[in-house]
C-alpha cells in the first residue's frame, strides 16, 4: 500500500502514536472549558476598556493632560485585546483539548495564532508596566529616590520586553516552521523550541521576571509608610494600593508555579493545549486587573462626587452641594475651563489621590530635603 501524506484531517495521534503517559482519561480542567475561558477573558478584557478608557477620556477631555503613561496604556489595550481575541479563537481549534488528539489543520491554526498572542502578551505585560512607571514620574518630584527608581525601571523594563518580544517574532529561522508540525530540519528556539527544557526555561524566564517588575513597580510608593508625618488615613490609602498590587502579584506567582510544575506543557506527557491554558488564562488576568489598578485613580475624582452623594455622610454631602453649585455657575462662565478646575479642586483632589494631597506634600518636600542634602545645602 503506498504511503498517504497527511492532510489537514489526519489526526495527531495516527502520525506519532499514544503518548507515553496516557492522560485521556483525567479530568477536564475548570480552566480547560470553552465556557469558563470565554467568560474570565471576556469579563476582564470589557472591566480593562471601560477602565481605561475611562483614564484616556479624563486626561484627554476633561483636564487636557495626555502624558506618555497614557501612550503605553493606550498600546497595552491594543494588544491585550489582541491577545484576548486570539485566545478566545484558539479554543475553536484545540485550546483546552488533548494535542494528539487534534488535526493537522487544527494544530497550525491553533500555532499560528498562538504565534500572535505570545507577540501580543509580551508587548501588553511589558507596556502595562511602563505606563505606571510613567505615572510615577509625574507623582515623584524629580530627583528623589522614588522617580530615579521609576526612570531605571523603565529602562530595564523596556529592554525585557523588546528582548523577549524579539524572541517571540523570531522563534525560528523560517517563521513560517513555528507552526508547521511536519517541519523536517526546522531550526527553533526559545518559544518554538522542541527541547523541553529550553522551552520550559523561556517560559519561566520571563514569568518570573514579570513577577519581580510587578513586585518592585508596587514597592516604589510604600517607602512612604514608614515615613514620619503619615496619618491613619494616608496609611489606608497605601493599604489600599498595595492590595491592589498584591492581586497582581499573585496572578503572576500563580502563572509561575503552574508553568513550573506542568514544564510549559510538557509533564506529566507533552500536551501544550492541555496544561497551558490556564497559564494563558492567568496572565490576560493579571494585565487586565494592572490596567484597572493603573487607571483608576486618573478618573475617579469625575465619578467620586456621584458616590459621595449615594454613600457618605449629610455633612460631606452638604459640602458636596456647595461645591457643585459653585462649580455650576462657574461652569456657566467658563465653559469647559470648569472641568479642569473641577478635576483641580482641592477638595475632590483629596478624594481620589488614594496617597492623599497632604503625601503630595510629603514627598515634594522629601524631595527637596533629598536635593538639599546632596547639593550640601543645610
Amino acid at each position: 500500500m503506498a504511503f498517504q501524506p497527511p492532510t489537514d484531517s489526519t489526526q495527531l495521534i495516527s502520525l506519532f502514536g499514544p503518548p507515553e503517559y496516557d492522560n485521556f482519561g483525567e479530568p477536564t480542567p475548570y480552566t480547560n472549558r470553552p465556557e469558563t475561558l470565554i467568560g474570565f477573558v471576556t469579563a476582564f478584557l470589557s472591566l480593562s476598556w471601560m477602565f481605561v478608557c475611562l483614564r484616556l477620556y479624563v486626561r484627554l477631555r476633561v483636564v487636557r493632560m495626555p502624558g506618555l503613561d497614557d501612550l503605553f496604556v493606550f498600546l497595552y489595550l491594543v494588544f491585550t485585546s489582541v491577545a484576548s481575541v486570539s485566545f478566545l479563537v484558539s479554543i475553536k481549534y484545540g485550546s483546552g483539548r488533548h494535542f494528539l488528539l487534534l488535526t493537522v489543520g487544527d494544530v497550525r491554526n491553533y500555532l499560528i495564532l498562538l504565534y500572535i498572542l505570545n507577540i501580543s502578551l509580551n508587548l501588553a505585560a511589558a507596556f502595562i508596566k511602563i505606563s505606571q512607571l510613567f505615572q510615577f514620574l509625574r507623582v515623584f518630584e524629580k530627583g528623589t529616590w522614588a522617580w530615579r527608581a521609576s526612570v531605571a525601571g523603565i529602562v530595564v523594563i523596556s529592554l525585557w520586553g523588546l528582548a523577549y518580544t524579539m524572541l517571540a517574532i523570531f522563534p525560528c529561522s523560517d517563521i513560517p516552521d513555528t507552526w508547521n508540525i511536519l517541519a523536517r530540519d526546522a531550526h527553533c528556539w526559545g518559544y518554538a523550541s522542541q527541547n523541553a527544557d529550553e522551552f520550559t526555561f523561556t517560559l519561566v524566564s520571563h514569568n518570573v521576571i514579570n513577577t519581580f517588575f510587578d513586585a518592585y513597580i508596587v514597592a516604589i510608593p510604600f517607602r512612604l509608610y514608614s515615613k514620619p508625618g503619615i496619618n491613619l488615613r494616608m496609611r489606608l490609602g497605601l493599604l489600599v494600593l498595595l492590595l491592589m498590587g498584591v492581586t497582581v502579584i499573585t496572578l503572576s506567582g500563580w502563572r509561575v508555579y503552574e508553568t513550573i510544575y506542568y514544564k510549559a506543557g510538557w509533564y506529566p506527557t507533552h500536551d501544550p493545549t492541555w496544561y497551558g491554558p490556564k497559564s494563558i488564562l492567568l496572565i490576560i488576568l493579571e494585565i487586565n486587573v494592572a490596567s484597572i489598578c493603573v487607571s483608576v485613580p486618573i478618573f475617579w475624582p469625575v465619578i467620586s462626587p456621584y458616590f459621595g452623594a449615594i454613600f457618605v455622610t449629610k455633612e460631606f454631602a452638604v459640602e458636596y452641594e456647595t461645591k457643585s453649585r459653585s462649580r455650576s455657575r462657574s461652569r456657566k462662565r467658563g465653559g469647559d475651563e470648569s472641568w479642569n478646575d473641577h478635576y483641580k479642586d482641592s477638595f475632590i483632589m483629596d478624594l481620589v489621590d488614594p496617597i492623599g494631597a497632604s503625601t503630595r506634600n510629603f514627598v515634594h518636600s522629601r524631595g527637596r530635603d533629598e536635593k538639599r542634602k546632596e547639593e550640601g545645602m543645610p
